[in-house]
């Protein structure tokens, strides 16, 4: 007799989608990856609250008052703040000193530090000696700097006097932080000197990222030095130079240690500048209100120029 052959159990089969879990558990999930995120970024949101836009708004905000800054009686006055400031000389030659600190040492100094930067990428010895050399003023207080050019400008002791009587070259010494002339350009000459090395640095190392096989089909192309950082250096490094000059103007428009230890807008108001003007007007004469106007027009006019600047990038790329 012939047995049947028994099957085997056919064993369930399984399924390869997970189980759907249920929506609230999906929310607490996403709710607890927010959560993780805010407390990372929150001392960075606060810290930004407390002492940019709260100061901007505390500034818009007094700016409609004549206040003293210290007593607690405020006399609302509109706009006359602002009113007063358009009319007023003192604060179109600060502004027209700020504007021509801020082009010539913005220029100046990314071009010297273009030059510099390519020097110093080129083979030769001693380029980590140099590279340390002009980037010390970077690190140099602004204190010890407007102390020191303020002796090498001095009329009658002053270094820079000195050697051009020493060679026979008097005829040309200038009282160069007393002379109206001549003062603002001492002063522009003081901050190209001290901030040439930080451009320098950032060219540089923009340079390391230009493959070499591009320099050396400048070479064979018979392109010299000049023809090279002009055609080929300078273009490949666009981004670097926007980026320098972003930070030049902001910078421009902030200067206020380098000007007031060497002359303190002097002489004859003839290197005052925004942030002297502002500081004259706030803390000497206490005209807190008038000054939080300053600083409000100061405001709109780095954002404007900010963003001037970003859209003729974004044209250029």
């Amino acid at each position: 007799m012939q047995h049947a052959t028994e099957l085997p159990e056919e064993q369930p089969k399984l399924s390869a989608v997970p189980p759907k879990r249920p929506d609230s558990t999906k929310k607490k999930e996403r709710l607890k990856k927010n959560l993780i995120g805010w407390a990372f970024v929150a001392p960075t949101v606060l810290f930004v609250i407390a002492f940019i836009y709260y100061g901007i708004f505390y500034n818009a905000y007094h700016s409609l008052f004549s206040w003293d800054g210290i007593s607690f009686e405020k006399t609302y006055i509109g706009f006359e703040n602002f009113g007063r400031m358009f009319s007023d000389p003192e604060f179109y030659n600060a502004l027209k000193n700020t504007g021509i600190f801020t082009v010539l040492t913005v220029t100046i100094q990314a071009g010297l530090g273009l030059v510099l930067a390519y020097l110093l990428h080129t083979k030769g010895v001693g380029r980590t000696f140099f590279k340390s050399v002009f980037f010390f003023p970077v690190v140099l207080s602004p204190v010890v700097l407007g102390a020191a050019f303020s002796q090498i400008f001095d009329f009658q002791f002053g270094y820079i006097n000195e050697f051009l009587r020493m060679v026979g070259l008097g005829a040309f010494e200038q009282n160069w932080l007393g002379d109206q002339d001549v003062a603002l350009y001492a002063i522009i000459l003081i901050n190209i000197f001290q901030w040439t090395g930080s451009s320098m640095i950032m060219y540089y190392m923009a340079m390391l990222a230009i493959e070499r096989e591009v320099f050396e089909a400048a070479n064979i192309d018979g392109a010299g030095f000049w023809r090279t950082l002009w055609s080929v250096v300078f273009p490949n490094l666009k981004g670097t130079t926007f980026t320098l000059t972003i930070l030049g103007v902001i910078g421009g428009l902030k200067t206020f240690d380098i000007v007031w230890i060497s002359t303190q807008g002097g002489p004859g108001n003839s290197t005052e500048v925004i942030s002297t003007y502002l500081f004259r007007k706030s803390m000497l004469h206490q005209e807190v209100g008038y000054a939080s106007a300053v600083a409000i027009i100061l405001l709109i006019i780095a954002l404007s120029i900010t963003y001037f600047q970003t859209r003729v990038q974004k044209k250029m790329d």
